[in-house]
């Protein structure tokens, strides 16, 4: 090879060596090392599974290739390896090890639009052939010390979603593997049937030099608008007013134009829907009212939504009725509706696999089926569908916060940080990419992370019922049980089925509290719910629900602080 493209060889095998999941094993990184050294050395002789045993792997000279199939396990690992670092940093060359041989070489990195359509409902992990005859795993060979390592950062990943009780608590089987394997995607240019709102700004708006806050205030409310990707917007004076179900009007109220009012109508009916007034005095107090009128309009469980709810209550059609009944299912989790929401999800899929936002949401929900089964052999799909849909819409803050969430359930927490904080500046008011933000930042030890969850909270009263756990959850570890009573309490008036973890922040704040007897009562409804009696030992009822050991510890320790138990 020309030395341009040794130089390129090199630099990719040191950003495979500095990425933390290669840091992680050292016998993956000597086997890199050895490939790429071994094709930089101009050597022509094939490599076969002996040499890569021995001069590789460190196996004695008396090895059977042909009776042990450890290189062939160890090239399995490493393909799988390389496959997840390109879907998670991208980039325009990647080193690639084709099916069955042994030499590395360096290839152009396929673009995200195509990469995964062979693997969509195929494992990633290594073949049937290399999984067999594995013998001892890497952290078995390795020091106790360094095992033990392993297996706490291993622990630590698991955990990934929430650090203390609420992703596997309230998203734990929202989707299993059952949902894919998606059959191969045939392309149908139908468009998803999305809410299409044409927008009714004052002239003044359009431009308008005469009027300087007129056109700020209606490109703050655009720019807002276009932000989710679960609507259409475009301006009433484009000529396709007819093609829109909503308009939303805003209007000065008086010459001074001290206040504005934002309606939401139907467009056929011309009936009022929704109506804000916002005073416009000082610029950032204007801007904060119409940023959570965008979101009550617009936002997942928006003014918007629920009149589209209305019309598909019990609607699993492929598309938009299908995102509908996704959202409805994340807040309040209906166990009737995971199969036939399942089955939708898929017939979306299949039916429009050139939609953004619909590729970002079943990434989504394909990382969380990921998350809750650790043992599943379908691993990486939500990052493929997640590349996928980035590559399709790069401005798409879903698609932009569904690689953040891949990438933080490899647990690689430098790049989920990046790809999130990038959706966030694409779209600050989507409540559900701040909170989720917010909860995995918590879960990597970045405690900054509560600031997002917080903030979405904030922002959106209808935010996922997740993220009100997971700020309670954390007032409790600081000892703040007035506030994290409070929160549980709010947002278990406004579920409509047991939510285990809010339910648990509300026990553990009320015994923080010295109201034992009301703790008491809460924690005898949770555990019968589970079938079980009060009587029960907490970490069995936790248990039921807490799948994690890590989980489970981090919760017993606050839970013992309570003393609620202590006889």
């Amino acid at each position: 090879m020309d030395d341009a493209t040794a130089l390129q060889m090199c630099l990719e095998r040191d950003r495979l060596l500095s990425d933390p999941e290669f840091a992680r094993s050292p016998t993956m990184c000597k086997l890199l090392r050895f490939l790429v050294d071994y094709k930089l050395s101009g050597n022509s002789v094939p490599l076969k599974s002996y040499t890569i045993a021995t001069d590789a792997l460190g196996r004695d000279a008396d090895f059977d290739a042909q009776a042990d199939s450890y290189p062939r396990v160890q090239m399995g690992r490493l393909r799988h390896m390389l496959d997840n670092f390109y879907l998670r940093k991208g980039g325009e060359n990647r080193l690639a090890i084709a099916p069955k041989q042994y030499a590395i070489a360096l290839e152009p990195n396929v673009p995200s639009a195509e990469a995964g359509n062979d693997l969509v409902g195929q494992s990633t992990g290594s073949n049937a052939e290399e999984r067999q005859g594995a013998g001892p795993t890497e952290s078995e060979t390795l020091p106790p010390l360094e095992k033990n390592n392993i297996d706490r950062r291993a622990s630590h990943r698991r955990s990934i979603g929430f650090l203390g009780v609420v992703i596997l608590a309230t998203l734990a089987g929202i989707l299993t593997h059952q949902l894919w394997p998606v059959p191969d995607i045939s392309r149908d240019e139908n468009e998803i049937a999305y809410p299409r709102v044409a927008l009714d700004l004052p002239d003044a708006a359009v431009g308008s030099s005469g009027n300087v806050l007129s056109e700020s205030i209606g490109n703050h409310l655009v720019r807002g608008l276009k932000g989710f990707g679960g609507i259409r917007v475009f301006d009433i004076k484009s000529g396709r007013p007819d093609n829109s179900g909503y308009v939303i009007k805003l209007r000065f109220m008086d010459s001074e134009e001290d206040y504005i009012e934002l309606r939401l109508l139907n467009r056929d009916s011309g009936e009022i829907l929704w109506s804000r007034e916002i005073d416009t005095a000082g610029e950032q107090a204007w801007k904060q009212d119409l940023d959570k009128a965008v979101v009550s309009l617009v936002g997942n469980y928006g003014e918007i939504a629920q009149s589209e709810i209305a019309k598909v209550e019990n609607d699993f059609s492929a598309g938009y009725p299908c995102l509908l009944q996704f959202d409805l299912y994340v807040r309040y989790r209906e166990r009737e509706k995971l199969k036939p929401l399942r089955t939708c999800l898929q017939k979306s899929v299949k039916r429009f696999p050139q939609d953004a936002h619909l590729l970002s949401i079943a990434a989504f929900a394909q990382n969380m089926s990921e998350n809750s089964e650790p043992d599943s052999n379908v691993k990486g799909l939500g990052m493929v569908l997640a590349r996928k849909a980035e590559a399709l819409d790069h401005d798409s803050a879903a698609a932009n916060f569904a690689i953040a969430q891949s990438a933080f359930f490899a647990g690689d927490c430098a790049t989920g940080v990046a790809w999130g904080e990038k959706a966030i500046a694409l779209n600050p008011l989507n409540s559900r990419i701040s909170g989720y933000l917010g909860l995995y930042m918590i879960a990597c030890n970045l405690p900054e992370g509560e600031i997002y969850a917080v903030r979405a909270l904030d922002s959106d009263p209808n935010a996922d019922l997740t993220i009100a756990g997971a700020v309670a959850f954390q007032m409790l570890k600081r000892g703040d049980a007035v506030s994290a009573r409070q929160l549980s309490s709010r947002y278990l008036d406004s579920s409509l089925e047991n939510e285990p973890a809010l339910e648990l922040t509300y026990i553990l704040s009320s015994a923080m509290l010295k109201d034992r007897t009301e703790a008491r009562r809460a924690w005898k409804v949770l555990a019968e719910s589970y079938g079980l009696s009060e009587s029960t030992p907490p970490r069995k009822v936790l248990s039921r629900w807490i799948s994690s050991p890590a989980l489970l510890n981090d919760i017993m320790k606050v839970v013992d602080r309570t003393g609620l138990f202590n006889t």
